[in-house]
């Protein structure tokens, strides 16, 4: 997944998320794994994640993989 990209900016980079389900942390999202991820969630309604990159820099793609397997018992990819 996300093969197109040259580079993964956020591997291993601090993340934070809005709140955390049970043990799914931030980090977990830019492990490098598939087998595991994040999951934020708030009762306000507007959940948020980010990484910190470490330095300004020009992004030309974004790769998310939002894990429905839960759901659907599939992986979508967004660019």
């Amino acid at each position: 997944m996300c093969e197109l990209l040259a580079v993964n900016m956020a591997l291993m980079r601090p993340a934070l998320q809005s709140d955390t389900y049970e043990s799914a942390v931030a980090s977990l999202a830019v492990d490098n794994d598939l087998t595991t991820s994040a999951c934020g969630y708030s009762y306000a309604g507007e959940p948020w994640w980010s990484v910190d990159l470490g330095t300004p820099m020009d992004v030309g793609r974004i790769c998310v993989v939002i894990d429905t397997s839960t759901l659907y018992g599939q992986q979508q990819l967004i660019y």
